[in-house]
């Protein structure tokens, strides 16, 4: 890019001065330059901070800028931009990524920018260029995108391209260059000098302003008043009706249209162009974030597909299969991953009014996304949506317990346990059997909350588990529920050799889910090891395997346990004496 201050243009030789140094201008141009390329280079990163920082330098420039003046106007060639004459952007080569081209190309003839640009519509704008650049014949051009974006703060006027009869009237269509005689439509200062010189004949020859006014113009002067003006009421109704007319959404309007054609029109072709249009209109506004309205056309090509008559197979399962594809892996991914990384996310309403017509199939795809999700946004909202997918779809949930991915598998487990789904047990169990320890402790917390008799025997089974962390969470589960079906298993272990060698953790585990399940049937048992008595060389157990008895006596409660602990208060031993004093207060551990 060359900048060319110096540069004077026609209107610049004729002596017309500019109101302040043009340097500020390039500098600002400059710099939005250099901000359209870090755009294009950071697109799928926004969060860069080189691209971060070249936006906040550009925001700076017009800072500056503003301190000038109130509103900077560039007359457009295929070369340069142009300021009261002088080339503020040269860029002769005419490059593909050349500022002045792209806008040149497209019609854009002036551009007006003016203090608030720099805040939202200038992201707005930097949005576009990619979209322009990469466009193809049958896509939107430069000023249909920003006619879109509808900016408050960036004006502009422009030609035809593409019109190839006379030229418009002035003030026919506003923002669009007239064509006057002579003079070709893409030459707008041109048309700016011959219609000041013209101004200027006009006065010198004595005319008055009236004299000077454009034909064509309609002025309110130019009539008479009259009796039958409109009242107040038809005032406001025209007024109410007014308002109403430009907050209808025309995306759904047009929508609308291809389904009622859809739906009325018997004729396979015209269903299939229509199908066609809807499909590319599908695309479109995911791109543009419009997930208000894609939900809209989801929800109504469903109820389309009933009220139809004389749908052909093949055309009925391409019209329902819309929310089918947005639910496949790859397009969901996809999607998500946009969010994910976008600098801000769309309202909460409309992202939950688009999940809500996910398939049951994009419950894998949203388990996969949950762990891994940047964005704090997203999480809450992936979270309300996999909660009302797995509730409408317990089979699907179910199913997703054995998926080999472990994420998903791991979050359908937990699902299970929060919703009580006693369908899944059966899948819960079978994971118990697996090498995952991290799987089968979540397996166990959520056969914990669902309780059924399937799940009760599931977790006795894992009593004997490899890893110690699973023996310990499954006797504390059981526990929790009494499940006395478990009492012979834990009687062997508590009576076996392995749980002497036990950490205390575990065997106190074991012992507390005895006593639980045991009753006065396991009184005798605990009561030997807690007071046994041996001869002079008889060799008394463990401190801490007789404490774990008094606790198991404690969990007991009867009166039977009560004795059996008292003749154990003054044991010598100050670990099996604490523990013997709190199961008589009947505390634990």
């Amino acid at each position: 890019m060359s900048v060319t201050p110096a540069a004077v243009s026609e209107q610049g030789s004729e002596g017309l001065e500019p109101p302040f140094s043009p340097t500020i201008v390039v500098e600002m141009l400059r710099q939005l330059d250099k901000t359209i390329r870090a755009h294009l280079l950071y697109l799928n990163n926004h969060n860069n901070p080189t691209y971060v920082r070249a936006v906040e330098q550009t925001k700076a420039a017009f800072v500056a800028l503003w301190e000038e003046t109130d509103a900077v106007q560039l007359m457009v060639t295929d070369t340069a931009l142009e300021w009261h004459g002088v080339k503020v952007l040269d860029e002769p080569t005419k490059a593909s990524d050349s500022l002045p081209w792209m806008f040149f190309k497209d019609g854009l003839r002036e551009l007006s920018l003016q203090p608030g640009f720099e805040e939202r519509e200038l992201l707005d704008f930097l949005a576009i260029i990619p979209k322009v650049r990469r466009a193809l014949p049958n896509e939107d051009d430069l000023l249909t995108l920003l006619w879109e974006s509808e900016f408050a703060h960036l004006k502009y006027r422009y030609v035809d391209v593409s019109d190839e009869g006379g030229g418009l009237e002035s003030s026919t269509e506003p923002g669009r260059w007239p064509k006057a005689d002579g003079v070709a439509a893409d030459d707008p200062k041109q048309a700016v000098l011959e219609a000041k010189a013209e101004a200027e004949a006009a006065g010198a020859a004595g005319g008055t302003a009236e004299d000077q006014k454009p034909s064509g113009i309609v002025r309110m002067d130019d009539f008479d008043t009259t009796l039958y003006f409109l009242d107040e009421k038809e005032v406001e109704y025209l007024r109410r009706e007014t308002l109403r007319e430009y907050a209808t959404d025309l995306r759904r309007a047009v929508l609308d249209s291809l389904l009622d054609i859809f739906e009325f029109q018997l004729d396979p072709l015209v269903r299939a162009e229509v199908l066609a249009d809807l499909e590319a209109l599908m695309l479109h506004l995911l791109s543009a974030g419009e997930f208000s309205t894609v939900a809209y056309l989801l929800r109504e090509a469903s109820l389309t597909l009933e009220r139809a008559r004389d749908v052909q197979p093949e055309t009925k399962a391409r019209l329902g299969s819309l929310a089918a594809r947005l639910s496949e892996p790859a397009a969901l991914s996809q999607l998500l991953e946009a969010m994910d990384v976008a600098p801000t996310l769309p309202s909460s309403t409309d992202l939950n009014e688009l999940f809500a017509q996910l398939h049951p199939s994009a419950l894998a795809t949203i388990f996969a996304w949950l762990p891994r999700a940047q964005s704090h946004g997203l999480r809450p909202l992936l979270e309300g949506a996999a909660s009302r997918i797995a509730e409408s779809a317990t089979g699907e949930l179910v199913k997703l317990i054995g998926d080999p991915a472990r994420d998903v598998a791991l979050e359908a487990v937990r699902r299970c346990g929060a919703m009580r789904t006693a369908a899944g047990v059966p899948a819960m169990a079978r994971l118990l059997e697996g090498d995952d320890r991290e799987l089968r402790l979540a397996v166990l917390t959520s056969l914990t909350d669902i309780g059924s008799p399937g799940a009760l025997q599931a977790m006795e089974r894992a009593l004997g588990d490899s890893d110690r962390d699973v023996r310990v969470l499954a006797a504390r589960s059981l526990m929790t529920r009494q499940y006395r079906p478990a009492l012979a298993r834990v009687e062997a272990t508590v009576k076996g050799r392995e749980i002497r060698d036990a950490d205390r953790t575990e065997r106190l585990a074991f012992f507390e889910l005895f006593g639980t399940l045991c009753g006065d049937g396991g009184v005798p048992y605990l009561d030997g090891l807690l007071n046994a008595k041996g001869g002079l060389f008889a060799r008394k157990e463990d401190p801490e395997l007789r404490a774990s008895a008094a606790v198991a006596l404690g969990r007991i409660g009867t009166a039977s346990a009560r004795e059996a602990l008292q003749r154990a208060e003054g044991d010598k031993d100050v670990i099996v004496r604490n523990a013997v004093g709190r199961a008589l207060r009947g505390g634990g551990a």
